[in-house]
This record gives structure tokens, C-alpha cells and sequence, in this order.
């Protein structure tokens, strides 16, 4: 997989692509990491390129060990395609 950069200073995840950055942006609600947008490069759409990026978000979330909470249609729809997300979120 490409490098996901987590920056919290931005409130953000970045994947950089050859098309630009793919970003997934964060807001903190408590303890609570929201997921409420999800953005590939328009070149990318289609390509897989956002599915791969929301699994390696989930899987550095998972890895941080910090409640989270997609709220962003597609992340909530990549989450709930694999049962090791659905348990993550509680989708």
C-alpha cells in the first residue's frame, strides 16, 4: 500500500498518489475519532483507489486503538463490506 500519513495537526489522513493526495479528514467529538469525509483525486475515482485508502485508515485507527466513527457514506459502506470493520465501528 502507499504510505498514509496520519497528520493530526490537519485533522486529516493523507495518501499521496502520482494524482495527488487522497485524504480522509478527522474531527474530534470526546474521545471519539469522526470520519466524516473521505476525497480521492477525481483521476483515481473508480480505481479502487478510495477503497484502499479507507482500509488503510481503518487498519492505522485499529492500530492506534482509538474509538472512531465513520460518518461519510462511503466509509460507512467500506466498513460495512468486511466483518473485522463492522466490529471496529459497530456497523
Amino acid at each position: 500500500m502507499t504510505d498514509l500519513i496520519y497528520e493530526p495537526d490537519k485533522n486529516r489522513f493523507r495518501m499521496p498518489t502520482p494524482a495527488g493526495d487522497a485524504i480522509v479528514s478527522i474531527r474530534w467529538e470526546g474521545d471519539v475519532m469522526v470520519l466524516p469525509h473521505a476525497e480521492v483525486p477525481s483521476a483515481l475515482r473508480g480505481t479502487g483507489a478510495g477503497a484502499k485508502l479507507a482500509k488503510g485508515v481503518f487498519e492505522q485507527i485499529e492500530a492506534m486503538g482509538v474509538k472512531a466513527r465513520p460518518t461519510c457514506p462511503f466509509l460507512l459502506k467500506v466498513a460495512k463490506s468486511d466483518p473485522r470493520w463492522q466490529n471496529l465501528f459497530g456497523v
